[in-house]
C-alpha cells in the first residue's frame, strides 16, 4: 500500500509530505496506482520548482523506490508561502481522488508536527 503523509502544524500549514510503500495493484510497469501516485508526487515537486523557483529538500529511496519525502522551506515571504501551500493543497486533493477509487492501495495520513497524528 502507498501511504501519503502530510506533515503540518496546528494551523494546517504543511511543512513536509512523503509518499511511501508500493501499491501492488499490478506488476511493475503496469501498476496504475503507482504511476498515478508517482505522477502526483513528482508533478508537485516540478510545480514548486517551475512556478515558485523553490528548491525543497528531497529525500528518496535509491534502490527499490517506494519512498519520497519533501521538506518545504519555512523562511518564505507570506505571498510565496501561500502559493506553496496552495500547490500542496492541490496535491492533497489529487491524492484524495485516488483514495476514492483505489483506497485499498493508497491512503493519506496527517501528522501534526509537535502534536501527534490526527
Amino acid at each position: 500500500m502507498i501511504t501519503v503523509t502530510i506533515h503540518h502544524d496546528e494551523n494546517r500549514h504543511v511543512s513536509a509530505f512523503e509518499f511511501s510503500g508500493h501499491a501492488e495493484y499490478d506488476q511493475t510497469g503496469k501498476d496504475l496506482v503507482c504511476a498515478g501516485a508517482s505522477t502526483i508526487a513528482f508533478g508537485t515537486v516540478n510545480a514548486i520548482y517551475a512556478l515558485l523557483n523553490i528548491e525543497p529538500s528531497i529525500e528518496q529511496a535509491n534502490e527499490g523506490g517506494g519512498f519520497l519525502r519533501i521538506d518545504l522551506p519555512s523562511d518564505l515571504d507570506s505571498e510565496i508561502d501561500a502559493k506553496l501551500q496552495l500547490i500542496v493543497q492541490v496535491m492533497t486533493a489529487q491524492v484524495y481522488s485516488m483514495v476514492q477509487s483505489y483506497g485499498q492501495y493508497i491512503r493519506i495520513n496527517y501528522n501534526q508536527v509537535g502534536g501527534g497524528t490526527e
